[in-house]
């Protein structure tokens, strides 16, 4: 099995080193660049055109929703998943309507992070527990 290529993208570097032992977990994952910016992840998409990127939504500069939407069309093979402490379904699914493959609340990245990404690599979508939980009925529904 290939390597899955991952880019990371938060604003909070705590939040990255959170991430990254998540991934740590599974020897199939490799981080290939951590950034702070949306602005940076657009950049890095362009650069090297990674499998995954885990995108805040709350950035400096431009949001993570336009960031993702720029890398959409510029590394269209990449795929996007939301990480965010935002827990609204609302907000989830807006997030989705770009083309990102997966929403996963911060809190429930423990559990439900690596799930999304085979789910992403598997083209389909993904969306956290906790939003299950909140009233979030089917990925079509997006």
């Amino acid at each position: 099995m290939a390597l899955v290529r991952i880019v990371i993208v938060d604003d909070h570097e705590v939040a990255r080193r959170g991430i990254r032992s998540v991934l740590a977990g599974d020897p199939h994952l490799e981080v290939v660049a951590e950034v702070g910016d949306g602005e940076q992840a657009v950049q890095k998409a362009r650069e090297i055109h990674p499998d995954v990127i885990l995108l805040d939504i709350g950035l400096p500069g431009i949001s993570g929703v336009e960031a993702a939407s720029k890398i959409r069309e510029i590394s269209p093979e990449s795929r996007v998943i939301f990480v965010s402490q935002h827990d609204s379904v609302l907000l989830a699914k807006d997030a989705l309507r770009g083309g990102a493959s997966g929403y996963v609340v911060k809190s429930d990245a423990g559990r439900d992070l690596l799930n999304a990404i085979a789910a992403a690599q598997a083209g389909q979508i993904f969306v956290s527990r906790t939003l299950v939980a909140r009233g979030w009925v089917t990925a079509e529904s997006a």
